[in-house]
């Protein structure tokens, strides 16, 4: 063996063995497999794939062989990628939980925009299930990233509502308080979102896997979020206010009531103090002299 590895038409497979005892005696080797197939663009089939080489090389424990894949790494975490994904996306919500806390300072607006985050992330996994899109790394990765755009609309929506109430004050209806919300956050997030589609659009062109899969992600994750933030949330509030509303004492209707025509009053009391007086004639009946 030693001397056919010193032949220079094959001294390339010297790379491949490793002798000992004065390069008389194989000590280890290694060879290449090549593999081809459609379905291996999968991540789940490669998995597949490297686990059945490893029961093969099991088979042949004298030689203490082993397998070795460019992406072992990431396939090995395809076992443990729905425990991975549910812990990371659990994570990265309490940390926006956190951080809106922070600027909201009020409880029950940073729950129900929690919730809708949470609900955008159940929606987006299971769309992309339905279109057939696997659980992996790049999957994972994606959603994970899509959790920072879903909590954008909802944040947003919750926190000019709950500054609506604080400045309408605490007879307002519900209804002024959404008016008041909507009009200031649902043009500027339907023009964020039809202009993230446009820019996440242009991926489509790049015939990759990573992008295919960012770019449903994306989308799905922008629709979800409008939906949430300018229909369901909106709801949602609405519906709570207005059960408070309707369970509010007798008394505090009727200083509601109040409190609106004295509004209503002094309205019309500024209106008619700003209106301008005539300016006075000169006109007189006599001809002056």
């Amino acid at each position: 063996l030693k001397y056919f590895l010193k032949w220079p038409e094959y001294d390339f497979w010297s790379g491949f063995v490793k002798l000992r005892n004065g390069e008389e005696h194989l000590d280890r080797f290694f060879y290449t497999t090549g593999f081809h197939g459609e379905k291996l663009s999968d991540w789940n089939e490669r998995g597949r794939m490297l686990r059945s080489w490893r029961k093969v090389v099991d088979n042949y424990t004298e030689f203490k062989p082993s397998v070795f894949h460019e992406d072992g790494v990431y396939l090995d975490l395809i076992d443990n990628m729905s425990t991975d994904t549910w812990q990371s996306v659990l994570g990265t919500l309490v940390c926006m939980a956190f951080v809106c806390f922070i600027f909201l300072n009020n409880l029950f607006t940073v729950a129900i925009a929690s919730i809708s985050v949470l609900s955008i992330c159940a929606g987006i996994l299971g769309i992309l299930s339905w279109l057939g899109v696997d659980l992996d790394p790049i999957t994972m990765a994606a959603t994970i990233i899509s959790i920072g755009f879903s909590v954008d609309i909802p944040a947003h929506v919750s926190y000019h509502y709950y500054q609506a109430s604080l400045q309408e004050g605490p007879t307002s209806r519900p209804a002024d308080r959404l008016a008041n919300c909507l009009s200031s956050v649902a043009f500027p997030a339907v023009q964020a979102a039809l202009s993230t589609i446009l820019c996440v659009c242009s991926l489509m062109f790049v015939n990759l896997y990573m992008a295919g899969v960012f770019v449903k992600t994306m989308i799905i994750c922008v629709v979800l979020c409008n939906l949430h933030g300018l229909l369901f949330l909106p709801a949602i509030l609405i519906m709570i206010d207005s059960i408070r509303w309707a369970m509010r004492p007798k008394g505090a209707a009727a200083q509601a009531k109040i409190a609106q025509q004295q509004k209503a009053a002094s309205r019309t009391k500024q209106k008619h103090n700003c209106r301008i007086a005539p300016e006075k004639s000169f006109v007189t009946d006599r001809p002056e002299v």
